[in-house]
Parts: structure tokens; C-alpha cells; sequence
């Protein structure tokens, strides 16, 4: 009842927590009320309703960023575990007991910023059948000469668990919820891949972590690199790697569309910080944060007020209010990407493989599928000037800007490239239907005025 009423308020946007708190003393309370006649010794062990409910709370206190009840909450939960003999041998008889706590875990170790505290339950992690969608036209890429300006994705896990996201995405697209009976194999098999799926991506944000952290502790801010400093991306070579703004883009889809997480929850503030630090480096080497101001993107509502009906009686569109650009229009539009290769006088132009390019898109369009509202707790963090509560215009800016360097003025055209990676169904298009309606205006501006220039 308590997870219930923390995703309805997180849905419903609403501040009042007396429901949720309610729920999460009751659950306090009856669990330490079982605690003192279970566990106490190898005769009556801890029960499964309370490992359960253990389990269950930490995960409402990961979601709604109480850390501290959540850290001592899963400490316990795994010495109840280890009483019963481990995860694995302990409790292999029950699948939903070993999936409700491997969720448990997950849930703090990303919304605190710590490592798992369980180990790989091996029998959860299955795999659906792979497309292998990404992985060769990516490795063809990676083989090409690269220079500045250019894409690349060298880390080849994370490519892996793309192509297993895409597998679970295309499997719940087709999935027949009229005929539930007949499914069961395939329902267990896909919530298989999709612990392994977050099993890894847990392993590679443990590896950034201990690679890139000066310190770390259970709360500070995952910043890869200082502001002072420049992105490790530079040290690897001419072109931007995307390998690490990937696994932290994958990790919020996956908490996102395929849990189904509302956008609004505060347990993704670490991954969105992460996002942010991850990617600011590349957007910079990229030329994609310089122009529009990060100020410019207003809910679509916004858009049918005074200031709408005032700049169409200047003659001026809400766009034109932005800050000048440092280059014109048309230099921007020029500027080079790997999607728009130019060739010599008089060599023939080949087709080239938008993979790269698409799945940045793809990272700009998670990032802006995060609407955690600012509190006085999120808006202390900074990163190269991007508070919190203001990240998601981060992300905004960026996909504008991505967009027009690509010539992307269509819905339809943004639609196509995005679902080439991974997308599922009428969440991924409702996001993408929000969204477009608010940069639509700013890129269609720009896209009519390069045109006619043109």
C-alpha cells in the first residue's frame, strides 16, 4: 500500500505524504512486532511475508529518496537473508521471493549510488533470443577513420545489453495480453533478461564509478570529472565516445519504459546527475549546449498565453526572444557530424550508417523523459551550471540542437530514427508526442528560415 501511494502521488504530482507515511509505520511496526518471535533461533526462522515486506519498504524508501531508512532497512534485510541461508540456497525454492528482493536491491544500489549488496542469482538470468541490431554495424563503424566531430561507442557490454533491451522492448511491443495463460514461459524468460539486463549495467556503473571517483559516499554527487577538468572521453582519441552516457541512458529506460517508474520519482536523481555528468563533455566537444540559452523550453501550456499572443503581434515568435547564437543559422546546419559527410568534387557519396548518431538521439530523448520536480533537496547540485531541478531543460536544449544539426524539422523523422534503437510502444510515443510539442516551435523556426535560406 505504501509503494501504491508513492507512485500515485509521484503520478498525480502531489507534495501530501500522509497516506504513504501511514503505510510505511504500519509496515515498521508489524515487521519488528514478527521480529521478535521470528529469528530468534534455527526453529522459528524469518518468514517469507516478512522478508517480503522488508523488501517492499526498501523500495518505497528508494523511490521517494529517503536513503538513510532504505541503507539500514536493506543492511537488515540482508542479514535476514543470510539467516536463511543465502539468497541462492536459501531461498531457490521461490522465484518471486528471489526476484522481489533482487528488485530491493536494485532500487537502492542506483538510487543511492552504491554497490548491490546481493549477489548474481544465476537462475534468474536468462536471455531472450538476440537481433544482433546494433553490435556488427557498430564494431563496422568503430573500424572506420575517425576524427573530431565523429561517434563512437567502444565499450562493447554496453552494446550488448542495448541489443538486449531492444529484445525485451520487441517482445512486450508484441505481447498479447489476451492470452496470458499460454505465455507463461515467455513472461518468465523475458523478466529473466530483464535482471540480467540491470545486473550489468549495475557492474559498469560500479567500474565508472571506482574509475572516475575521487570519493564517493552514499549520497554525493556522481560526478565523473570536475568542472576544472576535461572529460576522460578526451583522452581516448579525436572522436566522442558515447559508451559511458549510454550505460547511464540505458539504465533509466530501463527503469522508465520497462518498469514503468514514473518520470517524476526521485530515485532517479543519481542516474540523471550521472546522465548529465557523463554528457556534458561529449555535447561540448559536439557543439550541441552552445545555442539555444537552456532557458528556452517552456511546458507546451505555457505556450497559449500572453507572450505567444504578444510575439505573433510583433511579428516576433517565442524563439526569437532567445539569446543570439555565436554562429548564424547556416553555419550551425554546417557544422559537421558523422551523418553528413561530405565528399570531394567528384566522388560519388556513399550511404553511411546513422547508428552513432542515433542512439545520442536516443540518449537525449531518455534524458528528456525525466520530469524530477525541484525541492530544496535536489536544487544544491551542480553541474557546469545545470541545477537538478533544471536538468531535464538540459536535455531539451541538446535534442533541439541535435536536431536541427541533423535537418530532423519532422516529428515523424525524429519518430523513425528513435524506434531504430530501442522503443516501446505507447510509452516511448507518448513521450515522444509531449516532448516534440515543446521544442517543435524552436526547430520548426529554424528549420523554415535555413530552408528558404537555403
Amino acid at each position: 500500500m505504501a509503494l501504491i501511494a508513492a507512485m500515485h502521488n509521484s503520478l498525480a504530482n502531489w507534495n501530501d505524504t500522509t497516506t504513504l507515511d501511514f503505510h510505511r509505520f504500519q509496515t515498521v511496526k508489524a515487521v519488528n512486532s514478527r521480529l521478535n518471535v521470528e529469528g530468534k533461533d534455527g526453529g522459528y526462522p524469518v518468514s517469507d511475508g516478512v522478508l517480503i515486506a522488508v523488501a517492499m519498504l526498501v523500495n518505497v524508501e528508494s523511490y521517494i529518496g529517503s536513503l538513510e531508512s532504505a541503507a539500514a532497512h536493506m543492511q537488515g534485510l540482508k542479514r535476514m537473508i543470510d539467516l536463511r541461508g543465502g539468497i541462492i540456497d536459501g531461498l531457490g525454492y521461490s522465484p518471486v521471493l528471489q526476484r522481489t528482493i533482487a528488485w530491493a536491491d536494485y532500487s537502492y544500489a542506483t538510487a543511492a549510488n552504491e554497490p548491490l549488496v546481493l549477489p548474481f542469482i544465476p537462475n534468474l538470468a536468462g536471455s531472450l533470443g538476440l537481433h544482433d541490431r546494433f553490435m556488427s554495424r557498430s564494431m563496422v563503424l568503430n573500424m572506420e577513420p575517425l576524427g573530431y566531430g565523429d561517434l563512437t561507442i567502444r565499450n562493447r557490454e554496453i552494446i550488448e545489453i542495448m541489443e538486449l533491451l531492444h529484445s525485451i522492448s520487441h517482445f512486450i511491443n508484441g505481447f498479447d495480453y489476451n492470452d496470458l495463460e499460454s505465455s507463461v514461459s515467455e513472461r518468465v524468460q523475458v523478466s529473466d533478461s530483464i535482471y540480467l539486463a540491470e545486473w550489468k549495467l549495475c557492474q559498469l556503473e560500479e567500474v565508472l564509478r571506482s574509475k572516475y571517483f575521487t570519493g564517493r559516499t552514499s549520497c554525493s554527487p556522481p560526478s565523473l570529472y570536475s568542472d576544472d577538468t576535461l572529460s576522460p572521453q578526451e583522452a581516448k582519441g579525436p572522436a566522442t565516445d558515447l559508451s559511458d552516457t549510454l550505460i547511464y541512458a540505458a539504465h533509466l529506460f530501463l527503469h522508465l519504459a520497462v518498469r514503468g517508474q514514473p518520470p517524476t520519482a526521485y530515485r532517479h536523481k543519481i542516474l540523471v546527475e550521472s546522465l548529465v555528468s557523463s554528457l556534458y563533455g561529449p555535447l561540448m566537444s559536439l557543439d550541441l549546449l552552445a545555442w539555444p540559452s537552456l532557458t528556452s523550453f517552456e511546458h507546451p501550456a505555457s505556450c497559449t498565453g500572453n507572450n505567444l499572443v504578444e510575439a505573433s503581434a510583433s511579428g516576433r515568435s517565442p524563439a526569437d526572444e532567445r539569446p543570439a547564437s555565436p554562429t548564424t543559422d547556416m553555419e550551425f546546419l554546417a557544422g559537421y557530424t558523422s551523418s553528413e559527410r561530405k565528399a570531394d568534387a567528384g566522388t560519388p557519396i556513399t550511404a553511411h550508417d546513422d547508428l552513432h548518431s542515433d542512439i545520442l538521439l536516443w540518449i537525449l530523448f531518455t534524458g528528456c523523459c525525466v520530469r524530477i520536480p525541484p525541492t530544496p533537496y535536489n536544487s544544491a547540485y551542480m553541474y557546469h551550471g545545470v541545477i537538478e531541478g533544471n536538468a531535464r531543460e538540459f536535455f531539451m536544449s541538446a535534442l533541439a540542437n541535435c536536431c536541427r544539426r541533423r535537418r530532423i524539422f519532422e516529428s515523424g523523422i525524429l519518430h523513425t530514427k528513435l524506434k531504430s534503437v530501442v522503443w516501446l510502444g505507447s510509452w516511448c510515443d507518448y513521450q515522444l508526442k509531449t516532448i516534440w510539442l515543446e521544442i517543435e516551435p524552436q526547430i520548426r523556426n529554424f528549420g523554415s528560415s535555413a530552408l528558404t535560406s537555403g
